[in-house]
């Protein structure tokens, strides 16, 4: 199980945020809850973003790629799982500008260091 923690540009938890005001500061993204996701939703995620989910886990759940479309991926989901629905054509964030923390869920948190673009 993989925790990814997603820490977009104050502009993009503005604009991608909702009528109860921005997004949060941290978002994250649990790998292990989106198996958990029922069949209709996941084919929701997956229409929208024209890409299978297992098969973005496999990418990101070793090694959090430095691609930026699977970076983008993860934002989207962990903005999705935060509650938000945004379009995933229009989510265009600020990717160099965000942070991604990724943590295996059996060790404690990482501390309050960023991680580099190479996560």
């Amino acid at each position: 199980m993989t925790i990814i923690r997603v820490c977009l540009d104050d502009t993009d938890r503005k604009q991608y945020g909702g009528d109860d005001g921005p997004l949060p500061a941290e978002l994250v993204l649990d790998t292990e809850a989106l198996k958990d996701m029922g069949a209709g939703d996941l084919d929701a995620v997956e229409r929208e973003m024209d890409l299978a989910v297992a098969g973005l886990l496999t990418v990101i759940e070793p090694r959090l790629s430095g691609l930026s479309f699977a970076r983008r991926a993860v934002a989207y989901l962990a903005v999705r799982m935060a509650g938000h629905a945004v379009s995933f054509a229009e989510f265009q964030p600020k990717l160099l500008r965000a942070t991604f923390t990724q943590e295996d869920a059996g060790r404690p948190p990482a501390g309050p260091s960023e991680v580099s673009s190479e996560a």
